[in-house]
């Protein structure tokens, strides 16, 4: 199942979710404010250097790299819009 790392104080993570839900995709939302726990595991994803790539540029602007999606296959993206393109 997809993962949505975030918070729902977060405009970004609460319209992903919203739209999520619009369009019958099956999630789990990792909600930082519901479970510490939700946080150490984020954390543990932005701070591993394999993803620096993805994470440096987003730390560069002052932002903290949510809403981080874990797709099923351990991907991890900050593009929302994979999750909502059409495969052939």
């Amino acid at each position: 199942m997809i993962k949505i790392y975030g918070t729902m104080i977060c405009p970004d993570c609460e319209a992903l979710k919203k739209r999520l839900m619009s369009e019958c995709i099956p999630f789990e939302f990792c909600d930082f404010s519901a479970a510490t726990q939700n946080l150490k595991d984020f954390l543990k994803i932005r701070d591993n250097h394999a993803y620096d790539s993805l994470f440096d540029p987003v730390r560069e602007a002052g932002g903290v790299g949510i809403p981080c999606i874990v797709l099923e296959d351990g991907t991890i993206t900050l593009d929302p819009e994979v999750l909502f393109t059409e495969e052939d």
